[in-house]
């Protein structure tokens, strides 16, 4: 059984409801972010000039105290408790999308094929654009990895620059959980329930949206990298790794032979 957020029967957070509501209803017409947005297509989104990117995905933990009942679907791959959240980021360091309701103990991958941003790329409500992903994820036509084994330059061109745009969402991961501490390993372990973990998380994330787009600046000007985005080594990635298709590896070597050859 996969883990995912649930309704407590007693929530007894009723001062943290009350002020994630009020900043979705204050500032939700503004920046909250929904799975059918359709984000614009830019040719050389990144310094690594990669075509028709939409953005940058990946996952990143932020620990709670899970239920004593099903602690174990909250326990991650470093044997700590936390809701692995996806997000999509774009070339500005905005989270264009965001899924926040699965336990620690689920897959990147598995939320990235449940979801339905994925859907509607597989509808082909989003053309010709595509996402660039780590290695845990499997190649579709619409998700670029990199190569596993390199035995070209032109191969070692294209492992750069989605290299140099995947580090855009772990840029940003590192700047959401510098905004608010609660969500990073050094604020502790959030003692809320699971669905209102869920909840303070998709607050912050439209909270840094504003920031981003009224340049309101970081007290740290320098983010720090949080410690779980370390574990997205491709090392780590091989549980629960998903096949890459025929069609995905077709369309990275059409990227590979025309943008980088």
């Amino acid at each position: 059984m996969q883990g995912r957020c649930s309704r407590p029967k007693n929530d007894a957070n009723g001062r943290a409801s009350y002020l994630c509501f009020r900043a979705k209803m204050t500032l939700g017409r503004e920046a909250e972010q929904k799975n059918d947005a359709h984000p614009d297509v830019r040719q050389n989104l990144t310094p690594g000039g990669f075509p028709h990117v939409l953005g940058a995905i990946d996952c990143t933990h932020v620990r709670l105290v899970p239920p004593a009942a099903t602690e174990h679907l909250y326990r991650n791959r470093k044997h700590t408790h936390s809701i692995n959240v996806q997000a999509i980021v774009d070339h500005q360091g905005l989270i264009t999308n965001i899924v926040a309701k699965y336990s620690g103990s689920v897959h990147d991958s598995f939320i990235f094929r449940h979801c339905t941003i994925n859907q509607h790329f597989q509808d082909g409500r989003y053309g010709n654009g595509l996402l660039v992903a780590n290695q845990g994820y499997g190649i579709q036509p619409w998700l670029m990895t990199p190569f596993g084994n390199l035995s070209t330059a032109a191969e070692r061109a294209y492992n750069d620059a989605p290299k140099r745009t995947r580090s855009i969402v772990e840029r940003t991961f590192g700047i959401l959980k510098s905004r608010f501490r609660c969500l990073d390993i050094t604020g502790g372990s959030l003692l809320y329930s699971p669905e209102m973990v869920c909840r303070i998380i998709l607050t912050c994330a439209i909270l840094h949206n504003i920031c981003v787009k009224r340049n309101i600046p970081l007290l740290e000007p320098d983010p720090y990298m949080p410690e779980d985005e370390e574990e997205e080594d491709a090392g780590l990635q091989q549980e629960g790794e998903q096949p890459n298709t025929a069609a995905g590896v077709r369309r990275r070597q059409h990227i590979v032979n025309n943008f980088f050859a």
